[in-house]
Order: C-alpha cells, then structure tokens, then sequence
C-alpha cells in the first residue's frame, strides 16, 4: 500500500509537469465518468435501491392478466371479494394487502381543500413494517361499515394542522364524511411509491356501506376490478412457487365463478418491477449508451498516453537501465493513469450534479421514484471504482507498450525525441477503429429512436388536444345524490359555456390521453353471448358535446345531446373499431346492446341501451398502441360522480382558469377545483418518455461523435508528425501536394471504414435491445444505418483532412532536417 501512495503521488507531479495535457485529459475523463455518474444516479434511485420497506425483497405485486379481449393484456387489478379470496386460500404469503387511490376534499378546516388519499386494507402498514410516528395503525375491524378513520402524512398533519399532537382523536370531514384521525405516518413513509406523496389514508369501510339497500356494497361486487395487491412471501417459497399458487387460486375461481372470472388469470412479480414498469429498459439502454460514451473518452485518453509515452521513452529506457523491473514500470505508468481519472473523477461529480438536474427536469414528472434520486454514497463508490477501472483500462495499453523500450534507440546520444514503432502504430490506429466502432452504434441508436420520436409525435390522434383546458372536482357523498349531482353537472357545464373565450364545454370519465382506462364487458343482443364469454371493450362516460369539443368526427348516426337524459331512453354510442370488430359489414346503428356497468339495483333496466352513433378512433392513453374497440354512455345515464371538465377555447386555454375557478366556488364553496392543466399537457406526458430517451441518447451520440472526430485528428496529426521526414523525402523526389494528401487521407479512410463496418455489425446487436423502445421503425433500418455511416464518414474525413492538408504544405527542406 506504501508503494501504490509512493506512485499515486510520483504520478501526480510528473502530471503537473505536463498542464496542457493533463488539463485535457481530465476534461475528456470528466466528461465521461459525469455522465455515468449522472446516469448511474437515476438507475440506483429508480431501479437498484431497494423499497423502504421491511425486507423489500419478500414483497411482491399480484395482478391480474385479462384475456377477454382475445390477447393477454396485463390488466393488474383484483375485485374484493377474488382479493378476499386469495388472502384466504394462499399458502404462499404471510399476508396479502390491498389498496386503491383516491381523490377527496376536506372541508371545516378553512377553505375547501383537495386531497391526495390511498384506501388501504387494515393490514397494509403492518405488511410493509411501517408504523405510525403519532397515535396508532388500524385495526383488523376498521374495514367494516361504520369506521371512518384516517391515519395523515406528517407533511400533511404539518401543513394542515400544524403539527398538533392532539389532533390524534379529532375528526375531519372528507367528502362530507367525518373521520376520527387515529395516527399520523413518519416523514420517511411513503406509499405507494409514486411522483405525488399521498396526504392520508383511510380504510375500506365505505366500500363496506351502500347508500341503496338494494344495492351491493362494492366489496361484494366480484366483477368491479380496481384493487392494486401487495403479498409478503412466507420464507423458503420462491417466486415460481408463488406464482404457481395464484395461478392455481385463479383456475379455481374461474370454475366457481365463470361469469365473472373465466377470462381471467393471476400472476405475481417482484414489487419493485412492477412499480418501475416500463421505465427498467430505457433507463438500462441509456446506461449501456454512456458507458460506451465513457470507453470513447478512454480510447482518447489512451492515444493520448501513448503519444505522451514516446515523449518518455527516454526517461523509462533509463530506469529500465538501473534495473527497474517491467512490472514496476507498468505500476508505476497505471498508477498515474489511475490519478489522471480520479482527478477526472472529482471534477466529474461536478459535472454529475449538474447533469443530474438537467436530466430530471427533461423527464416527465410521471417518473416512479424520483424522489430517491440523488448522489449518495453508493453513487459516491460507483464513481470511485468507476474512476480506478477507468484509469487502469485506458493506462494499460499504453503501459504495456511503453513498459518495453528498445534501450540502444531510446538512449541514443543527443536523442531528443523517439519515433513510434509500427507496433504503436497499430495500437493507436486500432484504438480509433474502435471509438468509430463505438460511435457509429451510438448514432445509429440515437437515429432509430429520433426516427421513431418524430414519427410516434406525428400519429393521429383521432381528435385535437389543442386550446382545451380539463380540470377536476369533488362533490360531497352526503350533500349530492346522483340526481343531485346530474343537475349540479349541467348548471355548471352551462355557466361555463357561457364565460368569454369559451367555444365547448363537456365532461369525461375517464378522459382521453390520460393514465386512467376503465374496460367493461357487454354483450350484442343481435348476437348473444353466454356471460362467461362477453367480451370487453375501453368504455367511457361522457356528456354531450363530448366529440364535439375534441373534434372527434362523426361518421354515422348521431352524437350525444339534450334528449338523452337521465330518465330519457339509454343509448350509447361506439367507434369505428368496435363497428368493424362486432358489426362486421353490418349498420350498428339502431342495435341494442347490453352493458356490464350500471348504477345501482334501481336503474337496473338502463344496461340495454340502442347505438344512436358511431365516431372516429381516437387514441385513448397510449400513443404507440393502435385505437381499441370503444363504447360511450351519456354522463346523465350514469352518473358515478362529477367528470372531468374539458373546455375549449378561442384562444389560450389557461387564461379561463381563474374565471372555471369562481364559477365553481359559486355553486359550491366546498368543491375545489385541482388537476388542471391542458390536454397538450396529457400528450406532451405520453411523449416526455419517448422525448427523454431520444434526447439523452442523441446527447450521448452527438459526444461520442465529438470525441471520435478529436481521436482521429490526434490520430492522423501525431502521424503527420511521426512521417515528417518520409514526407521530405517524397517531395523532394517529386511527389506532389495531391500525392501527399491522399497518402494521408487514405490511411484515414482504412481506419475509419474498419470502424464503421466493426460498429455496424454492434449497432445490429445493439437494436435488438432497443426493440421495445421504437415505433413503427425496425431495428435494423437501412436509411438510419446508411445515413448514419455517411454522417460518420464525413466528420472522419474532415478531422482527417485538416492534418493532412498541413501535411501536404510542409517545406521539403524543413522536413529533411526534422528529427
């Protein structure tokens, strides 16, 4: 260890004898190790750090695969009485909970405010091993009709209450509701894991209680599928064995209850994959892109030293003389790599916080766990041993090579300079052909996803997000029944219309472009199915005036609008996919059509409804999938709460803000508007993921690119310089510029068409990853492949011209003398 500090120091002043050098080595090393460093921050936050939960590693999702639709479709979600099931039958788990979001307003502590909530089972915290700061947890009862308690966030308890310890007893209306607040969560916990912290939690006891006794309370509704679960694996069982269990749980409810369960199936994954989803891939491809950003700073940085090295040839063929042994050499050179990266290092942190910043503003705010973030003390090791694996991985060839000096030519009397072998030749020619390699797999992925970008930015959409402001707002459960609620919906729809600026007001559950889908079955009275086998298809809620304010074109009968009522015929409405997948050359219009979705026992006889109209295909929340079959009921028929408001305007759309704000406070004090923002905000979410990807990528290819070109020029000037006198000496003899220029350049060219044709034959392998991450564009696409290679070709030639243009200008005199 004494003698690794003795060369780590050795190699830092022999470094600072050299600041030109060492100045740029640092940057380029900076640049690199930043850039991983930056990267590595968002995988270890989002991907590698584990849940803050007890042993996170036993927690596991349970989800349902749906196959109604004809094709496996993850769907995710548990009814309660399959999730009672499952808690019941299992043999697999220590426990199993469940869990759902929920939006409230919280009135009589001063303004009407909304709330973020989650309803949890009763054992949820006592699963996670979370326990409450202040008061208690829930108690097994607490699901049953008639307990409202909440358990508040310490941010919440803080902000709304200020921290009292004696709220713990006091109540708090939600939703009009009076609940007893039992504890309060530290300020550590957090579930679940998402961009927006939830402010409270209540349990499962209004889905207990029916407001029509008539009615099944939605705990008892085996077809209502919104349960998100979390089980615990008992110790020894493993995660096939877990899932074999639900697997075999769900065969047997589909034979108890084929009505509601035959299509369906149960499977479990690791809670942390199913919290980060899709993000795992294109965070993992961005990771592999800047760690070949990284191998092209240190094939920089290694021509460097071997450049450097010939400059030493001298000064190692001397200590070589007084016996220093080959691997003491190379110690030493490695050692003074390792300093040059770890100086790179330091400054690369900087680069790292800062490129950190940039990188989580350009993603969407939709990012799981973007909090945990940062640069911690496992960023602070990867940079550490990033930066030692570095130093050694670009010192070692040039250590190697420098290690072994020819003693009579290196310690020539009067020597000056050394001249490279053609040993050193090849090495840094092959380091060349491998950052071109490097860099044309970099450009061609940054070119498949801008291809893909431009393209998934360009699909239609079905309808036009432009100038529309949407916005949401709660009702109180025991101020407005659904009556109640239909007549407050239409004063409000009209109150707005009539506001300057606004052309169109309509409503929508659930609303376009946005993370929410509902799916419900039906079944075609023309041609009717058993239950067990009804299809399904995306449903929505709308009002009138719905596709008119989207601009969703009508293609045959009619829209939506003032005959249909809440006690006026049920129709419904469909796209176009739906009427080429259920009517095949058939006019829908005019059949009726039975629903799985009603209101209640009362309103029973409103799911057979008749199609008045069938409109164009629209994107619904994915913008890379195809439009799905799609069914549509007036607002008024089925009213499950307030919609989300939707209202076009002549001119910007965020100017009625304040003015949609009032009209709603006027009718009622104590219902906030919140969760507004335009439909382009919705798209530009969809896209953020496809954007962020595209530009980080290309960022990485537009570097690697940069640094490729400066590789060749040091390449071919430090050549130049090496063949001085052979340029001479073909002058003299009558060799002329253009001879000279093309001597060079096709030296150039060899190294840079190896490298393309290396790099293409990774690029190829490359692609296959990125697969999943494209649209509507192949992985091995020939335009991106070819225009690629030119674009690479060309800035090769041009790094490459300029010393071969000053190689071509050289004085044969001068050349001749030079040693």
């Amino acid at each position: 260890m004494q003698t690794l500090v003795h060369d780590l120091r050795y190699g830092v002043r022999v470094l600072l004898k050299s600041p030109g050098f060492t100045v740029v080595a640092v940057l380029t090393l900076a640049l690199g190790i930043g850039a991983n460093t930056a990267i590595f921050s968002i995988v270890n936050g989002v991907l590698l750090r584990p849940l803050p939960y007890r042993d996170p590693q036993l927690l596991l999702a349970v989800g349902e695969v749906e196959t109604r639709s004809g094709q496996k479709v993850p769907q995710g979600s548990l009814s309660y009485p399959d999730f009672a099931d499952l808690r019941v039958r299992n043999r697999s788990f220590e426990s199993v909970a469940a869990y759902y979001d929920n939006d409230l307003t919280l009135t009589g502590a001063g303004p009407a405010i909304h709330v973020q909530s989650e309803n949890v089972s009763t054992n949820l915290f006592q699963l996670l091993g979370a326990r409450p700061s202040l008061g208690r947890g829930f108690a097994e009862n607490e699901d049953e009709p008639g307990h409202h308690v909440v358990i508040l966030s310490e941010n919440f308890w803080r902000r709304q209450l200020n921290g009292d310890p004696a709220a713990i007893g006091r109540t708090v209306n939600l939703n009009g509701r009076a609940y007893t607040i039992v504890g309060v969560m530290p300020n550590t916990f957090q579930f679940p894991v998402v961009a927006e912290a939830r402010d409270l939690w209540i349990t499962f006891s209004r889905d207990a209680e029916s407001d029509d006794p008539k009615d099944k309370p939605i705990n008892a509704q085996r077809g209502n599928h919104h349960l998100s679960t979390i089980a615990r694996l008992k110790s020894g069982v493993s995660l096939a064995q877990a899932d074999a269990d639900v697997d075999a749980i769900s065969q047997a409810l589909s034979r108890e209850y084929p009505a509601t369960n035959s299509h369906d199936t149960m499977g479990v994954r690791p809670e942390l994959d199913s919290l980060v989803g899709e993000t795992r891939t294109p965070l993992l491809v961005l990771f592999g892109a800047v760690g070949l950003v990284l191998l092209i700073a240190c094939a920089n940085v290694a021509n460097l030293l071997l450049a450097r090295a010939t400059s030493r040839a001298r000064e190692i063929a001397i200590r070589a003389a007084l016996g220093a042994t080959r691997a003491r050499v190379i110690r030493q050179l490695i050692a003074e790599a390792i300093a040059l990266s770890l100086s790179g290092a330091v400054i690369g942190i900087a680069v790292a916080e800062w490129g950190l910043a940039a990188i989580l503003r350009l993603y969407p705010s939709n990012l799981p766990r973007s909090g945990e973030v940062g640069i911690d003390v496992r960023v602070l090791f990867f940079t550490i041993g990033l930066a030692v694996v570095t130093g050694i991985l670009f010192g070692l060839a040039p250590a190697l090579h420098a290690s072994a000096p020819n003693l009579t030519e290196a310690m020539r009397e009067g020597g000056r300079t050394a001249t490279a072998g053609a040993g050193h030749q090849r090495l840094r020619a092959a380091l060349v052909i491998a950052e071109t390699a490097v860099g044309l797999m970099l450009l061609v992925g940054a070119g498949l996803l801008i291809r893909s970008f431009d393209r998934l930015s360009r699909v239609d959409l079905g309808l036009n997000p432009g100038q529309v402001l949407t916005a949401s707002f709660d009702l109180s459960d025991t101020r407005y029944n659904p009556d109640q609620q239909d007549r407050f919906v239409q004063e409000l729809f009209g109150r707005i219309k009539a506001l300057p600026a606004v052309t169109r007001v309509s409503g929508a559950m659930p609303l376009p472009l946005s993370d929410s889908n509902y799916s419900v079955s039906f079944n075609l009275l023309d041609h009717p199915v058993p239950e067990a086998n009804e299809p399904s298809a995306a449903f929505f809620v709308v009002s009138a005036g719905f596709f008119e304010t989207l601009q969703v074109p009508l293609l045959r009968g009619r829209t939506f609008d003032s005959r249909d009522q809440r006690n006026s015929a049920p129709v419904m409405m469909i796209n176009r996919e739906f009427a080429q997948k259920f009517y095949p050359n058939e006019d829908p219009v005019g059949r009726r059509v039975t629903i799985g979705a009603g209101e209640g026992a009362a309103r029973a006889g409103y799911k057979t409804r008749e199609i008045v109209g069938v409109v164009g295909d629209f994107r619904r929340d994915d913008l890379a999938r195809a439009p799905a079959a799609a069914y549509f009921v007036p607002l008024p028929q089925l009213m499950w709460g307030p919609p989300t408001l939707m209202v076009r305007t002549a001119g910007d759309p965020a100017s009625v803000t304040s003015a949609v704000r009032k009209v709603l406070a006027s009718m009622d004090p104590e219902a906030p508007l919140y969760a507004v923002r335009t439909l382009e905000d919705y798209l530009a979410l969809d896209l953020g993921r496809a954007r962020f990807q595209t530009t980080l990528l290309s960022l990485f290819a537009g570097i690697a690119l940069a640094l490729t070109a400066v590789g060749l020029y040091g390449v071919m000037a430090y050549s130049v310089a090496q063949r001085t006198q052979e340029i001479g000496i073909r002058v003299a003899l009558g060799a002329s510029r253009r001879d000279v220029l093309q001597l060079i350049l096709k030296t150039s060219f060899t190294m840079t068409l190896a490298g393309l044709v290396s790099g293409a034959v990774g690029a190829a392998a490359l692609t296959r990853v990125m697969a999943d991450l494209l649209y509507q564009v192949k992985p091995f696409d020939v335009p991106t492949f070819l225009i690629v290679s030119l674009l690479l070709a060309a800035v090769s030639l041009l790094a490459s011209y300029i010393p071969a243009w000053r190689a071509a200008r050289l004085d044969p005199m001068v050349a001749l003398r030079y040693e």
